[in-house]
């Protein structure tokens, strides 16, 4: 019984990673069906589970250097808003800016480290 499971989760994951190849240079979601297959093949197997593990490290990675970058141009001054047509600054700007900065101090879900 746990042979024909495995027999099973094997075909599964090698035929979602092999549509997930076509996909690559065909038009739909292939690595994310890479990704499932390789999720259902770390199952069973361990060299599968390894595999997905240093593609996730990989990605981390690339993730951190994208935000690093745009960490650097949102840390750049910018010039006062006028809201209006007075001329003034409005007291509304100052409050998203407000509740946008205490928002960044705690964000809900924490960037991994680089």
């Amino acid at each position: 019984m746990q042979q024909a499971r495995r027999l099973a989760m094997a075909i599964v994951g090698f035929t979602v990673t092999f549509l997930g190849v076509v996909m690559l240079v065909t038009p739909g979601p292939g690595w994310l069906m890479i990704l499932l297959g390789l999720g259902v093949l770390s199952a069973e197997f361990v060299w599968a589970r390894r595999l997905l593990r240093r593609l996730k490290e990989g990605a981390a990675e690339i993730a951190c250097s994208l935000f690093a970058a745009r960490k650097i141009v949102d840390a750049q001054p910018s010039l006062p808003r006028k809201d209006n047509v007075h001329g003034t600054d409005s007291d509304s700007a100052d409050l998203r800016a407000a509740i946008f900065r205490s928002q960044r101090a705690r964000p809900s879900n924490p960037e991994p480290t680089c």
